[in-house]
């Protein structure tokens, strides 16, 4: 498995755009498989952020996830640094390719000076954050879903 940039893997951007809107469309008063795509187009970045990152298998892709900054600004604007769209191809779970892409970004995390990561879960136990070693900070809706927010300390 490789983990590349998605800014040098524009193939996967149709890929990751259609996976983010089945599982998260929802949440966004029914937004478009294209305008997921569309929104895609930011995270071309390789040396700073937001950015999204690509598990591979040569040609196949596998799952992404993202490091931007400022999810649920107007119930957290004091959290800038955020883990997100951590997706794993359905057909891909359980082989340790989300906890691998999630490693890969808290060392680009560290990389661009970010001391702590928050993300937020539909899985209220924290799953598999929680088994890295994530800590819940809040239960909270979101978009009328109730989600956990965790957070990390990179330095630590």
């Amino acid at each position: 498995m490789e983990i590349e940039f998605l800014a040098n893997r524009s193939d996967a951007i149709p890929i990751i755009g259609r996976w983010y809107n089945l599982e998260w469309g929802r949440r966004f008063q029914d937004e478009t498989e294209e305008q997921s795509i569309e929104k895609l187009n930011q995270y071309l970045n390789t040396d700073r952020l937001p950015l999204i990152l690509v598990a591979t298998d040569g040609t196949k892709i596998l799952g992404a996830a993202q490091l931007k900054y400022r999810e649920m600004e107007d119930i957290f604007p004091d959290k800038e640094h955020w883990l997100g769209g951590v997706f794993v191809a359905p057909e891909q779970r359980g082989c340790g390719i989300g906890e691998r892409l999630v490693q890969e970004i808290v060392l680009l995390a560290s990389s661009h000076g970010v001391c702590t990561l928050h993300l937020q879960t539909e899985q209220l136990d924290g799953g598999l954050y929680r088994k890295m070693g994530w800590h819940p900070v809040q239960q909270v809706d979101n978009h009328g879903i109730r989600v956990v927010v965790m957070e990390w300390q990179v330095g630590a």
